[in-house]
């Protein structure tokens, strides 16, 4: 057997498997037989019949197929082992030809990744602030969760909280018709049809209203579509948002002592969250510009089976809400395929992540003990309060402590190339800077 190898781009390599001639032709002869067992010959017992006959009657074809599934994956393990190949995945069969037999295969490689000069990366983390305009928007969402409705004796408009009658007929034939329909006047409602609120604005408590409306072409009930609509309205009431004092009573009625308490806590949580935010902004920053310095590169099969795994992930989180993923891909009129490719440059961006942290934690010696697995365990636990001994329980499983491992293991390396960036990572050992270097080198 002669083995040759090629390295292609993208970590692939392309391998050659020359059978010499007499391997091969013991290999056609055994597939005869097999065959000869699985297919009644006439004149021959099962496995008996002549090597000719069986080619004659089956087809050299049909052997030569049986050989290959008797001999390939024996050769492709003998040539990985010659030339002391590790596989990241299955080898692909690109070509096949006899006379001599002949394999060619396209073998997938594991990923490289060389970080570069990651530790240079340099950014300045944004300050956030919490703005006076800020906190008055949140509070004036307050006063209107805390809304209540009075009747008004004006006409009513957008805005208000409407109760109504509704009959509408088409053809002589009621289509709707409903009773004490309480709901908010809304400019964009499009409910029984686009512009239907528009008609009951003006309208006072005791009127009735008749007034004609076409359903749009796209309407999606299809039986209603296009036509011409006879709508009756009958305003019941009318009622105006009456919005609380901003005062101590309101900050007392949503949790807090006083309306200047009230105020602290919404600047705080402004500024916690805008500080997330902002944090996860430099962190993207960190990464692109660490990803930018290294050299990453990976077998295509990577990429795809990262997005096997987003389309896994999309397809539970849709079950999760009740709605199959064809059922979605019907209602955004893309087929399965078109939202692979819609993935693809995320799937690419987490893949190229998930090499650089991992050779992070590799270049940084990063390492998460049993002790703080188990702190991680205690802190989830106690989030979880009532819950907290279920929780245990299922982090008492191997698997799941692998993936909080891998997942500590992970902030680790964000914490520490985000560190990094700050220049307030600790210098690494004499000897790992020495190594780093080497393999620059």
């Amino acid at each position: 057997m002669k083995v040759t190898t090629e390295e292609l781009e993208n970590r692939q390599m392309a391998m050659t498997i020359e059978v010499e001639d007499n391997e091969a032709e013991k290999a056609l002869r055994k597939a005869a037989r097999t065959l000869s067992r699985k297919y009644n010959i006439p004149g021959f017992r099962p496995g008996k019949a002549p090597y000719n006959v069986v080619v004659r009657l089956l087809g050299l074809e049909a052997i030569q197929e049986q050989a290959l599934d008797d001999l390939a994956e024996k050769l492709y393990k003998q040539a990985l082992k010659e030339k002391d190949i590790q596989p990241y995945d299955a080898a692909s069969l690109d070509q096949v030809t006899w006379n001599p037999l002949t394999l060619r295969l396209t073998i997938p490689l594991p990923p490289q990744v060389d970080l570069g000069a990651y530790r240079e990366v340099r950014l300045t983390p944004e300050e956030v602030t919490v703005t006076e305009e800020q906190v008055a928007e949140v509070l004036e969402r307050i006063r209107k969760d805390n809304a209540t409705w009075q009747p008004v004796e004006r006409a009513a408009q957008f805005g208000d909280m409407v109760t109504i009658d509704i009959e509408a007929t088409a053809d002589d034939e009621v289509i709707l018709s409903t009773e004490g329909r309480e709901t908010i006047l809304l400019e964009n409602s499009r409910y029984p049809l686009p512009g239907f609120t528009h008609h009951l604005v003006g309208m006072r408590a005791g009127e009735e209203k008749t007034f004609t409306m076409t359903y749009p072409d796209d309407y999606y009930r299809e039986d209603l579509a296009g036509r011409e609509a006879q709508f009756t309205v009958l305003m019941q009431s009318v009622k105006g948002e009456s919005l609380p004092d901003l005062d101590d009573a309101l900050a007392m009625a949503v949790g807090f002592e006083s309306l200047d308490e009230l105020k602290q806590a919404i600047r705080d949580q402004l500024l916690h969250e805008a500080q997330r935010e902002a944090d996860d902004r430099f962190l993207d920053q960190v990464l692109d510009q660490m990803i930018e310095r290294a050299n990453i590169s990976y077998p295509p099969v990577m990429l795809e089976d990262e997005i096997d795994e987003m389309m896994d992930e999309q397809e539970s989180f849709l079950q999760r809400r009740g709605m199959t993923l064809e059922n979605f891909l019907t209602l955004r009129n893309q087929t399965e395929e078109e939202l692979r490719e819609e993935l693809r440059p995320h799937a690419e961006r987490r893949l190229l992540t998930s090499l650089l942290l991992s050779e992070v934690v590799k270049a940084e010696k990063l390492t998460v003990d049993d002790e703080e697995v188990e702190e991680e365990i205690e802190r989830i636990a106690r989030a979880m309060d009532e819950n907290a001994d279920e929780i245990k329980d299922i982090f008492s499983s191997a698997q799941n402590r692998i993936t909080l491992h891998n997942r500590l293991l992970l902030r680790k390396a964000l914490d520490r190339i985000t560190a990094i960036a700050k220049g307030e990572a600790p210098e690494l050992e004499a000897e790992e800077q020495e190594e780093g270097e080497a393999e620059e080198e």
